[in-house]
């Protein structure tokens, strides 16, 4: 014995296996960080990829089939001493044919009979079955999961809490470069965490994921409901009775399973098939929608947290679906593009404030009240190689009222950084701290300057605007469409094609201007950046012949005479929202940009006429006077460094 260590503040007997659990605590708390938990996985996939031992897209299967077997008590006694197959006239065996069998028949034995009755067909054994092929040295193979039990699967037997297979899944894929092959987007666990908290769960509710990916919220929400109680009953009936999920996903639901059995079991109403009653998708002859729909009534669902897939408009479909699965009185968490609802407000007679044509929104606020937008960082995902303007909002299944009032939350930076080979990190330990106060903050419903401001998103009239109205100021302007002062037309032409001989200005999203030796346009406009990640939001002021990018759209004024527009005041005070309207508007999952429907509907500033020409004379036209000596005096400086060299 090395050392002998007294257990402290123990007022009570303690059981074996209490004390196996702090044992194992103190051996392995260095190998229990996320930092040693990456470098592990990353070690593993290296190995995996040099050794081309299984493909990649099935590394993140291949390796939770092996941490399920490890569960199995037969499994981690017998695999070390498994030998290669004895010689016999039949087909040629792999020499690890007896260790993959063992872990298929462990994972097997582990998992059996494990899937809700409203599942899709789904067998263990099949999913699995790709194990048989692995055609490994069978000495490197037991090597291999020696170091996954001593390095992951012991350390971390007793963290509830880490979501250990989707971060094997990113990391998996990453090299292979597959995530950007599929709508799948995992929600980093420090943001997962502050969800789950700002659900306000307790020991009864019934909490539900309707499109789960690895499980990481109902993992996240059984940990900390069981937190709540000591009652080995209740606990049981927590991991039961009160986690339900669905997954479409065949590897994504494998993942979700083996998480939540590694993790404590809970996988009982895990439910293999969309979650959306209607689903072209979905073929099962022996399962009604009505069946389904039943099911999630009688279950008194509570709480629901979610992170939808963001292509073709889903978002919404799941808020709907979600809020006809809640409680009245129940919370929708969910994270998802910022425009979205947005994009799917309705129509209305802008003087009269009437609703012409409702929206989704509109149906989704007649279920919902919208309680906060809270958003979020634009490189909250790149570890998945994904640029992505999302927010969290918070929904109470109660109607939403004109005047209810919403806190919207600027997180757009979160305090985490990107470093090489560790992705995005907490780099100087503020988060816990921040998400206390970020909770507090929505919770308590505060005003913090330059953080938090509540907006109503009806106005006086009844026009929604889910951006939210600001606060009127005493000096305040009356609030317009950019589609009641501008028409569009798009840019035509692709930035490399460019061409230098001319005399044309061709304006591209970059700062600098182009030349071509044609144009499209001879007139005053505002060219509007809504296609360049980099640049978007970026506005130039023409006035003469040009053509304009494909990135870009051409703003013309509307000559209404009850709207005049000065086009050189318009163009800085598009500069001046610049930040504000990118937040808002920009949208997709690999690369920003701002559909011209969302930016013709959002709501600005009206500025009366006089106005804009005394600041456009005013201020304007000296800021451009200074702007060209400063150009100038630059290639002045330019022109006398470069005589230094002759």
């Amino acid at each position: 014995v090395d050392e002998i260590r007294r257990i402290e503040k123990v007022s009570a007997l303690i059981s074996l296996e209490d004390i196996d659990k702090l044992f194992k605590n103190f051996k392995y708390k260095n190998r229990t960080t996320i930092e040693h938990l990456n470098a592990t996985l990353k070690s593993l996939n290296t190995q995996f990829h040099n050794e081309d031992i299984v493909r990649d897209t099935e590394r993140s299967l291949f390796f939770s089939g092996i941490m399920i077997a490890l569960k199995d008590k037969t499994f981690r006694r017998e695999y070390m001493s498994k030998q290669a197959p004895e010689d016999y006239t039949g087909a040629k065996l792999l020499e690890a044919h007896l260790l993959n069998e063992a872990i298929i028949n462990a994972i097997e034995r582990q998992l059996r009979g494990k899937i809700n009755n409203l599942s899709k067909e789904y067998s263990w054994k099949d999913k699995f079955s790709f194990i048989k092929t692995i055609d490994y040295p069978l000495v490197n193979y037991k090597m291999m999961i020696k170091k996954i039990e001593d390095e992951i699967f012991i350390p971390f037997e007793n963290e509830e809490k880490q979501d250990i297979l989707a971060r094997a899944y990113k990391i998996f894929l990453a090299k292979a470069g597959k995530v950007d092959n599929k709508n799948i987007i995992l929600t980093p666990d420090h943001i997962k965490s502050l969800m789950v908290q700002l659900a306000r769960l307790s020991v009864n509710d019934v909490v539900c994921d309707t499109c789960m990916g690895t499980g990481g919220f109902l993992m996240e929400a059984m940990e900390e409901m069981i937190g709540m109680t000591n009652d080995p009953n209740v606990i049981k009936n927590i991991k039961e009775n009160q986690l339900i999920g669905f997954e479409i996903d065949s590897v994504l639901f494998a993942l979700a399973c083996s998480n939540m059995f590694l993790h404590g079991d809970g996988r009982t109403k895990l439910i293999y098939r969309s979650s959306l009653l209607g689903d072209s998708h979905e073929n099962i002859v022996n399962s009604s929608d009505k069946e389904l729909s039943e099911f999630m009534q009688d279950n008194k669902i509570t709480k629901i947290i979610i992170n939808p897939p963001y292509e073709n408009n889903k978002p919404i479909k799941f808020v709907l679906q979600a809020l006809e699965y809640l409680q009245p009185g129940g919370k929708l968490i969910i994270i998802m593009p910022t425009p979205t609802l947005t994009r799917n407000q309705g129509e209305y007679d802008q003087k009269t404030g009437k609703c012409i044509k409702i929206g989704l929104t509109e149906k989704v606020l007649s279920e919902a009240k919208l309680d906060f937008v809270i958003k979020c960082p634009e490189k909250l995902f790149t570890e998945q190689n994904r640029t992505v303007n999302t927010s969290i909002f918070g929904f109470t299944k109660t109607p939403h009222k004109t005047d209810d009032s919403v806190l919207f939350y600027n997180l757009s930076d979160d305090g985490f950084i990107s470093i090489q080979h560790k992705g995005r990190v907490d780099k100087n330990g503020k988060w816990e701290e921040r998400q206390a106060a970020i909770y507090s903050t929505i919770n308590d419903l505060e005003e913090i300057s330059g953080v938090s401001e509540k907006r109503k998103i009806y106005d006086d009239k009844g026009i929604l605007n889910c951006s939210g109205f600001k606060k009127k100021k005493s000096n305040s302007r009356p609030l317009v469409r950019i589609g009641d002062l501008f028409t569009y037309e798009k840019g035509v032409l692709a930035s490399e094609d460019a061409n230098d001989d001319g005399d044309i200005d061709f304006i591209t999203a970059s700062s600098e201007w182009k030349k071509h030796t044609v144009s499209t346009h001879d007139c005053e406009a505002i060219v509007f950046a809504v296609g360049a990640a980099g640049s978007l939001g970026r506005t130039h002021y023409v006035n003469g012949k040009f053509i304009a990018s494909n990135l870009c759209l051409i703003l013309s004024p509307k000559n209404d005479p009850n709207h005049k527009i000065d086009l050189q005041f318009y163009n800085y005070y598009f500069e001046s929202i610049r930040e504000e309207l990118r937040n808002d508007l920009a949208d997709g999952t690999s690369k920003l940009t701002i559909r011209p429907t969302d930016l013709m509907n959002y709501y600005i500033e009206y500025i009366p006429y006089d106005e804009q020409i005394k600041y456009r004379d005013t201020y304007i036209k000296q800021y451009v006077v200074l702007k060209e000596q400063l150009i100038q005096a630059e290639n002045e400086l330019k022109k006398k460094i470069s005589l230094l060299s002759n």
